[in-house]
């Protein structure tokens, strides 16, 4: 009886997901806290741990009540109590709105900020505000003097853990021998990315509140392994740059030798036939694609020399960067041992010194 909706697998469930009794009290709506505060907990901790597991099966940061319904679904019966669940995980802090990692990526650490302090001061959004010490701090009832939830149920947000340990992954995972800067379609193929491209921005924009990415433009720098991202240059706007029009290029001369292949297949054929004006207008033909082809060719090949110097010249760079840290650390270590210039100089006339007293 596994959740094959959330691919969770049945040895991966709790032992009380198989008892029909524990489940239908944990599927039921909550009942005021204050009337059994180790029940609220228990229910609580239970369905905040599911969805935990669901986003780390699913490989996917992004949770809603209205989803969590769909995929914990049990004979029939979904969790009544899930949309207080997801509201205690927001404003405690768990859950954050979706917009704050794009808000990061393409605004920076500080747009977040900046657009939580302007939310505030818009009263329709106080409900479903993106902070959550915005959340209403005294619960509401429905009806039956239920607790009720005072968000969406279908209104979308990211584990906090969870977004945490995938941006992780996909960084100590990113192929080592593939470009790290690039546009995000770009480092998503790099990197054989399968998830959708909103969670691919929302990991990038967790990089780059923690110092691992940045992003200019359309540009985006990927840190190697735990190091800090350096700024996205000129240099590297410029390679970008030449590694989409290379790509591009690439495809117009593929396909233009397709068409240019077509032509002379449709010109023998028609030869075949007997009718060598119409094979003479389809080599007419190939020759205009031809033409057209030769010109791509040239272009592509520009492009790649261009982009081949910068990566040498990316390359010279770093060794002499290396040479330079080399030398300042070897001179830093002589100068901590005594092995300046000037007590290499004394210590060489004192040798001579006592190699003259040894010969008297």
């Amino acid at each position: 009886m596994g959740l094959p909706g959330c691919g969770i697998p049945e040895s991966d469930l709790p032992q009380c997901w198989f008892d029909d009794v524990r489940m239908n009290a944990l599927f039921a709506p909550f009942r005021i806290k204050t009337t059994n505060p180790e029940s609220w907990d228990m229910k609580m901790k239970f369905w905040s741990d599911m969805l935990r597991q669901w986003c780390k099966h699913k490989n996917d940061p992004i949770v809603s009540a209205a989803d969590a319904k769909a995929v914990f679904h049990r004979k029939g019966r979904t969790p009544a109590c899930i949309d207080i669940v997801v509201e205690e995980m927001l404003r405690d802090g768990e859950l954050s709105p979706i917009s704050k990692y794009h808000q990061i990526l393409h605004n920076g650490p500080e747009g977040w900020v900046k657009w939580g302090a302007r939310l505030a001061f818009k009263p329709a959004a106080f409900a479903l505000t993106a902070v959550a010490s915005f959340l209403p701090t005294r619960q509401s009832l429905d009806s039956d003097g239920l607790p009720k939830a005072g968000i969406d149920s279908t209104q979308r947000f990211v584990l906090e853990s969870a977004v945490k340990e995938q941006a992780t992954e996909l960084l100590q995972n990113y192929p080592s021998d593939a470009d790290r800067i690039g546009t995000i379609e770009e480092l998503m193929r790099n990197c054989d990315w399968t998830q959708s491209r909103e969670t691919f921005e929302l990991l990038l924009g967790y990089l780059v509140s923690q110092g691992h990415a940045v992003k200019k433009g359309d540009v985006v720098k990927i840190a190697e392994g735990d190091k800090k991202v350096s700024s996205v240059t000129e240099s590297d706007e410029a390679c970008v740059k030449l590694v989409c029009a290379e790509r591009r290029l690439a495809a117009d001369a593929a396909r233009l030798a397709r068409d240019c292949g077509a032509a002379q297949h449709d010109a023998a054929a028609a030869l075949r036939l007997g009718n060598k004006l119409v094979a003479k207008n389809h080599l007419r033909r190939k020759h205009k694609i031809q033409q057209r082809l030769d010109r791509c060719t040239v272009a592509l090949e520009n492009v790649q020399q261009l982009l081949q110097q910068m990566r040498e010249t990316h390359v010279n760079v770093a060794i002499v960067d290396s040479y330079r840290t080399g030398s300042e650390a070897m001179k830093q270590n002589m100068k901590e041992n005594g092995l300046t210039e000037d007590a290499v100089h004394d210590t060489m006339d004192d040798l001579k010194e006592a190699s003259v007293h040894i010969i008297v």
